[in-house]
């Protein structure tokens, strides 16, 4: 069941501001008012959603960048492979 909710004392400025910001999108400035209320409702369960998985081992330990070292790494490594193989080296 849908609540309602009031705010006390919103200063003259940022009234006006969501005034303007609600005219704007064509809202009326309760309908964009609850807009954000909802995107950030939405924000916090996926911060919620986020912390469940802090601390969490999945065996991935790597550094920014570090995957990319990695397969270049790999890369070379197939390649010296497959000059071994045919006695060519499609690096030269």
């Amino acid at each position: 069941m849908p609540r309602n909710m009031q705010i006390r004392d919103v200063p003259d400025d940022i009234a006006d501001a969501i005034a303007t910001r609600a005219r704007a999108k064509g809202q009326s400035a309760q309908a964009y008012m609850l807009g954000l209320l909802a995107a950030d409702a939405r924000r916090s369960r996926n911060i919620d959603l986020i912390a469940q998985f802090e601390g969490r081992d999945d065996g991935m330990h790597s550094a920014p960048g570090q995957i990319a070292e990695l397969v270049h790494l790999a890369r070379n490594e197939r390649e010296e492979q497959l000059a071994d193989d045919t006695g060519d080296c499609p690096c030269s």
